[in-house]
């Protein structure tokens, strides 16, 4: 399903809106509408952001997500919470610092930030609702895909962006994701079929479930 699968988009152009160095808080413009580089629009006014602001949580490079093959889980790799809301038409993230005695990690970070050598952050989240490709008819570029909605989960400092092209096979593996939501749908919904319908017609449904599953499994 489309909203178990974790996505990751980091602001184009980064901006820190405020610094308070006693505090150690920073606020960052997280996210926008604009379309970004890999041809994507995550719009403002589809971000749920209840999850957040419950648990929100602040890492680095997105390694929050717990003990994985590669490394075993550790609490420093959470450097501080952060606080997410809509202001002007852009999604910002106050982020609050864990102070040194607690997490040299979060501090030396921090200090980068202040430096100017760190001056980006990532956005994790799930898909909620169908994107689709932009439709002229609304004046949206038709080569753009479109978020119908997100969940913010997490927010990161980062040091570069994610790889476009593996970006583009996650959202491919998305739409496949939600088409084979929608046929499996249909296969509950649709009604029983006559004896005289054609074959063909009756295998509609599992053609098309094949063929998303089929791609599902490309991008995988």
């Amino acid at each position: 399903m489309a909203e178990n699968r974790i996505f990751r988009r980091w602001q184009e152009s980064p901006v820190i809106r405020k610094v308070d160095e006693e505090k150690r808080t920073v606020e960052f413009v997280a996210s926008d509408s604009s379309v970004d580089s890999y041809g994507t629009v995550l719009p403002v006014d589809k971000w749920d952001l209840s999850r957040y602001q419950r648990n929100g949580i602040v890492g680095y490079m997105h390694d929050v997500y717990g003990e994985s093959w590669t490394k075993s889980a550790d609490p420093d790799d959470v450097i501080g919470k952060g606080e997410a809301f809509v202001e002007d038409d852009q999604l910002v993230v106050r982020i609050t610092f864990e102070p040194k005695d607690l997490n040299e990690r979060a501090d030396k970070i921090f200090r980068k930030v202040q430096f100017g050598t760190l001056n980006a952050v990532s956005v994790g989240f799930v898909p909620t609702k169908k994107g689709h490709m932009g439709d002229e008819e609304r004046d949206e570029d038709p080569k753009v895909y479109y978020y119908g909605g997100m969940e913010l989960l997490e927010v990161s400092i980062v040091n570069i962006p994610s790889n476009a092209n593996a970006l583009r096979r996650s959202i491919e593996a998305e739409q496949a994701s939600w088409e084979i939501e929608d046929v499996e749908k249909k296969e509950i919904d649709k009604p029983a079929l006559e004896p005289e319908v054609p074959v063909e017609d009756a295998d509609e449904y599992k053609v098309s479930l094949a063929r998303a599953r089929a791609l599902l499994a490309k991008n995988n």
